[in-house]
């Protein structure tokens, strides 16, 4: 394969995180196992592919439960009710049905030029300094002013609401008492801008969600269009940074990959794919369900009122599923990963991620073929280990 090298992921320094769970039986791909979340709950941890597939789409394991006072969480807060994450059906399929077509391949194309011309505006920026750092000169900008062009928030406001949303997704899990500030903070900031008192351009996103909320039935409360547009804030912008810039680590961790993305750009998409699937966000990939009625898996029968676990990180290296599961290959075919869920929970998010990622691999590898990490000794490399997310805070490269 590429180069004549093959090259596994678990030979990546640093880049499997330590999940947030403590384990009480081991999980097997054939036997259902038990961990102990954040919140001190048992839950059934599922590993097993098609168990996890069958787990998020079945509509008795719900997620409301979870996010209750008391309720098994990997979170130390609640979060807003009215947020996806938390909805169930059949709420959650008429939100979802409102934003469905705004978050497509087809209704994002618009944004794909948008992305060109960001990559290559902070690509020149970053070529003239001595030290690059291809995290802080171009991947912090692009995520950040792609999302304020989706969404119509004004790019002057990119400090105050980053400056949160960081805080947010990447805090210490130990101080919740400055984590719950911080989000009423961002919260706030998002509910100004959908009862219109704060300015935002009326071409983005918050302004068509707020006139077209009737078109949902019943209409589209407040609460629930500040929760709409605040997983946006969130996921668009902190999420989708923190997967783009562990695959693009790890594909410049293997220089054989990254020219061959150089020669050969028509396999960046296949690549992103088989990146995607081996890459988790943070300590968690899912977030536990109530099961209210006994759910029969291949692994084990999982009782009413029993919390479960649904660990796409893990389905995703099924052997059963990838041959040879460690192995990045993005030759492989059929390639269904669970990184963005599957069913009713598969994240509102992707296409943007796939967008952007893969915009920004293809104009770097075309631009860049000998673009190297400047770290010789990887344990130097800096990361942020955040209650959601983790990833390298820095990328100091030569170019």
């Amino acid at each position: 394969m590429m180069d004549n090298r093959t090259y596994y992921i678990t030979d990546i320094p640093h880049y499997d995180p330590q999940m947030g769970y403590e384990i009480i039986k081991a999980a097997t791909y054939q036997e259902t196992g038990i961990i102990r979340l954040l919140s001190g709950h048992e839950a059934f941890h599922v590993i097993n592919y098609q168990d996890v597939k069958k787990i998020l789409m079945d509509k008795t394991c719900l997620r409301s439960p979870s996010n209750e006072i008391g309720g098994p969480s990997v979170l130390p807060t609640l979060t807003p009710k009215e947020l996806l994450l938390n909805l169930d059906f059949p709420d959650h399929t008429r939100v979802k049905q409102f934003v469905a077509r705004d978050y497509s391949r087809s209704g994002l194309k618009w944004l794909e030029p948008v992305i060109t011309r960001l990559v290559q505006g902070y690509a020149e920026k970053m070529a003239l300094k001595k030290q690059p750092d291809l995290f802080t000169d171009l991947l912090d900008h692009v995520t950040a002013d792609t999302n304020c062009t989706l969404l119509g928030l004004p790019l002057e406001d990119k400090h105050y609401f980053r400056t949160l949303n960081h805080i947010v997704q990447v805090a210490d899990p130990n101080d919740v008492e400055d984590l719950v500030h911080r989000f009423e903070l961002l919260y706030g900031y998002v509910m100004e801008h959908v009862q219109d008192k704060r300015h935002h351009s009326k071409d983005g996103l918050i302004a068509r969600f707020v006139q077209n909320r009737e078109n949902c039935q019943p209409p589209l409360n407040d609460a629930e269009l500040t929760a709409i547009l605040l997983g946006s804030v969130l996921g668009g912008d902190q999420n989708t940074l923190t997967v783009m810039t562990k695959i693009i680590y790890g594909l410049l961790y293997m220089p054989g990959i990254w020219r061959q993305l150089h020669d050969e750009p028509t396999l960046v998409p296949a690549m992103v794919e088989e990146m995607l699937r081996l890459t988790n966000l943070g300590s968690t990939s899912t977030f536990p369900r109530i099961v209210t009625q006994d759910i029969q898996l291949d692994t084990g029968v999982i009782p009413t009122g029993a919390a479960i676990h649904a660990d796409v990180f893990l389905a995703n290296r099924d052997p059963a599923v990838y041959y040879d599961p460690l192995l990045i290959n993005p030759y492989r075919e059929n390639n269904q990963h669970l990184q963005f869920g599957y069913g009713m929970h598969h994240c509102m998010g992707q296409e943007l991620a796939r967008l952007e990622i893969n915009t920004v691999i293809t104009l770097l590898t075309r631009q860049y073929p000998q673009m190297r990490l400047r770290h010789d000794n990887l344990n130097d490399q800096p990361w942020c280990e955040g209650i959601v997310l983790r990833r390298p805070d820095a990328l100091p490269v030569i170019i």
